[in-house]
């Protein structure tokens, strides 16, 4: 579903907001993106932890706090302007390698800012940071052993 939620985000943002522009296409961004990037951000921890030897399976906590971190920054960056120009600018970072690597050979082209339409009425997005929670809940819950609260259960 992440990946999914990725993909339409990339097909919007490249496609449709280029030849079907309008109000809709902003939505569909914000709703792709906040299902997306929780998830991510789950994803990215986990890897983390495999590569110093901490994993041990998806976790509860990590998923409360990258759903809470995305929320909180979406919505500081469509209700406050530094916020917002702080994406802006951290997004056009991010992009930059990809556009190098185009030009290699040329000049390297300079590190620009995305562009950004804040907008109150995206907060009505925020409930795709729920359906995010849901995803990553049922694939924390699968990889706890099955039985009661606190009851132990031995290695397999």
């Amino acid at each position: 579903m992440a990946l999914a939620a990725l993909a339409l985000l990339v097909l919007n943002d490249h496609v449709f907001k280029i030849h079907w522009p309008g109000g809709w296409t902003g939505k569909l961004s914000d709703v792709s993106g906040l299902l997306f990037f929780p998830l991510f951000l789950q994803g990215a921890w986990e890897w983390i932890n495999l590569a110093t030897g901490r994993y041990r399976g998806p976790s509860m906590t990590t998923l409360n706090a990258a759903c809470g971190v995305t929320a909180f920054a979406f919505i500081l960056v469509q209700l406050w302007p530094p916020a917002g120009e702080a994406y802006r600018w951290g997004l056009g970072l991010g992009q930059w390698p990809w556009y190098a690597i185009q030009r290699i050979g040329a000049e390297l082209p300079p590190v620009r800012p995305v562009q950004l339409v804040a907008d109150p009425t995206d907060l009505f997005a925020l409930p795709a940071v729920g359906a995010a929670y849901w995803i990553g809940r049922g694939r924390a819950s699968e990889s706890r052993p099955k039985g009661r609260k606190g009851q132990i259960h031995p290695e397999s």
